[in-house]
């Protein structure tokens, strides 16, 4: 019920649904470059946390090829 009354809101005022300034304003303004920066910035940690946890796993199996190999020696 809700998210009937959300929709028909949106549709009927229409004010409600236009981009904010960010979005919808000029690309140069300073708020917009801060959002662009904010986003850089998320992306670049999102990425470095992702990418840490790929070697760490790579690591760890190579480690444990190693162990294997090296325990079927002894």
């Amino acid at each position: 019920m809700t998210r009937l009354i959300i929709i028909t809101a949106v549709y009927t005022l229409p004010n409600i649904s236009y981009a904010c300034a960010t979005c919808y304003g000029a690309s140069d303004a300073p708020a917009t470059i801060g959002m662009n920066w904010a986003i850089m910035t998320l992306l670049g940690v999102t990425g470095t946390m992702l990418g840490s946890v790929a070697t760490v796993m790579i690591r760890l199996k190579n480690r444990a090829k190693k162990f294997r190999t090296r325990s079927k020696d002894i």
